[in-house]
């Protein structure tokens, strides 16, 4: 497994085991270790396979908790850590995906308030179920298996594990909350053909926040503005649509009126032309 040895961003996502529906974040941290962690914009299912972490969540009364429990997090959480033995941990990231597989699978089914949905915890810290145990052990036993399927078997094991824990109060409260997140809510806003033709003020009045907080909170949980992300979003959007579309109706679609402004944003990201892209890139031979 790909070893993680901080807490920073840049390296969970240049370590990070990554399929469509998890991340999985294998740490190993030193005696004495000490430092502040975030959970970004989805939610952390926070696991020790040896040793002992110290934990305050956002500010919270300190605890301890080893490798017979776990702490689930919601998004945007701020966490201090300190490690009193050397420790190794995995961290199970869902998306936004499986969540929502799962959810609308079986939330109709379970025995659990649903109507306190503005109030749920800010984390949760328990004894790791015999069930939910035996899916974290398939887990470490698929990552050490050197088998072609693994992304496959890792999205089914981590389908069950989110069943798991959305059969308790706590745990459902955290994971079914986590898309009214105002972050979350406002990435899944850029993603959807509404999204792309409205101006970052718009997503920020959309999800209730005003537009100095909204940027300045998207860039602590994302590592970019609003603004370079839905333009980095737009661009791999018209990447694809350059396979079958011209280039002013690839323009258009991702929501640039302007042409050349259009032109110059993708050579500056890609380094090459739109044109130069399709040549050189795309299968069809139709668009002009």
């Amino acid at each position: 497994m790909k070893t993680i040895k901080n807490f920073s961003r840049v390296a969970e996502r240049e370590y990070a085991i990554t399929t469509s529906d998890i991340n999985l974040l294998y740490y190993e941290l030193p005696q004495f270790f000490q430092d502040e962690y975030h959970t970004y914009n989805q939610p952390r299912l926070c696991t020790i396979l040896n040793g002992t972490k110290e934990v305050s969540v956002n500010q919270s009364q300190s605890f301890q908790y080893q490798k017979n429990e776990f702490v689930l997090l919601p998004p945007d959480s701020c966490v201090h850590m300190s490690m009193p033995k050397s420790t190794q941990a995995l961290v199970y990231e869902f998306s936004d995906r499986i969540i929502d597989s799962v959810l609308q699978q079986v939330s109709d089914h379970l025995e659990l308030n649903t109507l306190n949905a503005l109030n749920y915890p800010q984390f949760q810290h328990n004894k790791i179920p015999d069930r939910m145990g035996a899916l974290h052990q398939r887990t470490l036993d698929i990552l050490l298996d050197n088998n072609e399927n693994i992304p496959f078997l890792l999205n089914l094991n981590s389908q069950e594990m989110v069943y798991e824990l959305v059969k308790k109060q706590g745990c459902f409260d955290i994971i079914r909350n986590h898309g009214q997140h105002p972050i979350n809510r406002a990435v899944r806003l850029m993603h959807s053909d509404l999204g792309r033709v409205m101006s970052i003020s718009d997503v920020a009045e959309e999800v209730g926040m005003s537009l100095s907080n909204f940027s300045q909170r998207f860039k602590s949980i994302t590592d970019k503005t609003p603004k370079a992300y839905l333009k980095d979003l737009k661009l791999d959007q018209a990447k694809q649509l350059l396979n079958s579309s011209s280039v002013t109706d690839t323009a258009m679609e991702v929501g640039y009126d302007n042409i050349s402004h259009f032109i110059r944003l993708f050579k500056s990201e890609f380094g090459l032309t739109p044109k130069q892209y399709q040549r050189h890139h795309c299968r069809t031979e139709s668009v002009h």
